[in-house]
């Protein structure tokens, strides 16, 4: 299963969600993780407050470097997850459409057609929409 997780600049939302999504499928194989941006990007690093809120709940991150979506993508993952409604529309211009019906909104895995917030203050709400999107994404997809 290769999920690709999209924010709008890949510097907080879809990397977070990217940890948080590996962390849960804990080295599973079966699994190719990886995030990107809706908009045009010129390579930004893992924003530091979200940095510092996956090291506050221990999720294990790596050096990321933002990129944008491509058509290629769309070819290649078997679920495109936006964090808000923009990405949705954003990720179909890209991609000429969604023909396969891969592209879907996190919280809509929780019955919930609604934005992951971009929470500066700490990031708690962030984290805790992303956990929760994640967990029921998970569920749906365990191979």
């Amino acid at each position: 299963m290769k999920i690709l997780f999209v924010c709008s600049g890949n510097t907080g939302r879809s990397p977070m969600a990217e940890f948080v999504f590996k962390k849960l499928v804990d080295g599973d194989k079966n699994f190719e993780i990886e995030s990107a941006a809706s908009k045009p990007v010129s390579g930004g690093e893992l924003h530091e407050g979200i940095a510092a809120k996956l090291r506050e709940e221990n999720i294990p991150y790596t050096k990321h470097i933002a990129r944008q979506i491509t058509v290629e993508d769309y070819q290649k993952f078997d679920k495109i997850i936006c964090m808000d409604a923009g990405n949705i529309e954003q990720v179909k211009n890209i991609c000429g459409g969604d023909s396969q019906n891969k592209i879907k909104l996190l919280l809509s895995y929780c019955g919930e057609e609604k934005d992951i917030p971009w929470d500066k203050n700490g990031f708690a709400k962030t984290y805790e929409d992303i956990l929760r999107g994640c967990q029921a994404l998970l569920k749906s997809v365990k191979i």
